[in-house]
């Protein structure tokens, strides 16, 4: 699994919801507080090299330039940076090394790359904490790849042997996305936010769950708690709003990528 930080952690190592009659908000909640759990990015594991990109591309939003190799992980990936998240379409790379006794890990990247003849899920939802590590009430586990900054590790919510769920997964504080000022255009660190659309933010998130599936602890903790939320479909999407939905847009992605936007 991988994550980034926008920016200097790239260099150092690399890395929703539709108005369906409710509405959620990324903002901290009174319940989510407990939990000191905030959302912070959303990756889904793509073909190599990413030709999805060309259908982020036409739905009006900018690729960073850069390619994240991962090293250790053996994973890359690009991404599409906001103010406040980005969207990371990672892959397998047989070029990326891979540390000894990686090698699971790197299959279910290959598994949900294949998500639809697999039956696993192509979506990881990352998340950072905004006050003291709280113990979840569920068990966790944590990795701790080459690429990551020395005495840091990611800490994942979703079991280890889980082949159906989301990846759900913590940052630790130095990768987390921090809140950045408005783009400036005459900035070259800040082209990459200056979207066609015209967003800026990410607002609301949604996962789209196939009929069967089973939340599992972490997931309807998440959702208990308002980071995210869910809706039952035919198969894996996650929806995203971004700035409120002022403009009352939608763009559907799929069947090029398991994403739809608002806007």
């Amino acid at each position: 699994m991988q994550c980034l930080m926008m920016n200097a952690m790239r260099v150092l190592g690399a890395l929703i919801c539709f108005a369906c009659g409710t509405a959620m908000t990324l903002e901290p909640s009174a319940t989510a507080s407990s939990a000191e759990l905030e959302f912070d990015h959303v990756w889904i594991v793509v073909a190599r090299d990413a030709p999805e990109r060309a259908a982020l591309e036409k739905a009006g939003l900018k690729i960073s330039p850069d390619v994240n190799r991962h090293n250790g992980q053996g994973t890359a990936s690009i991404t599409a940076d906001f103010q406040n998240s980005y969207i990371e379409l990672m892959w397998p790379d047989p070029t990326v090394s891979v540390a000894p006794g990686a090698e699971r890990g790197v299959e279910k990247f290959k598994n949900r790359m294949n998500w639809r003849t697999s039956g696993w899920c192509p979506i990881g939802i990352g998340l950072h904490r905004v006050g003291t590590a709280t113990p979840l009430p569920f068990a966790t586990w944590t990795i701790a790849p080459d690429w990551m900054p020395k005495g840091t590790a990611i800490e994942i919510l979703t079991a280890r042997d889980d082949t159906k769920s989301p990846s759900f997964f913590i940052e630790p504080d130095v990768l987390a996305v921090k809140e950045r000022a408005k783009s400036d255009k005459n900035d070259p660190t800040s082209r990459s936010l200056q979207h066609g659309i015209g967003v800026k933010r990410i607002t609301e998130i949604r996962l789209v769950r196939p009929k069967g599936y089973q939340p599992v602890a972490a997931f309807s903790y998440l959702e208990k708690a308002g980071i995210l939320h869910s809706s039952e479909g035919n198969e894996w999407a996650v929806e995203i709003t971004f700035d409120g939905g002022q403009k009352s847009q939608t763009k559907d992605l799929r069947p090029d990528l398991p994403l739809i936007i608002h806007y």
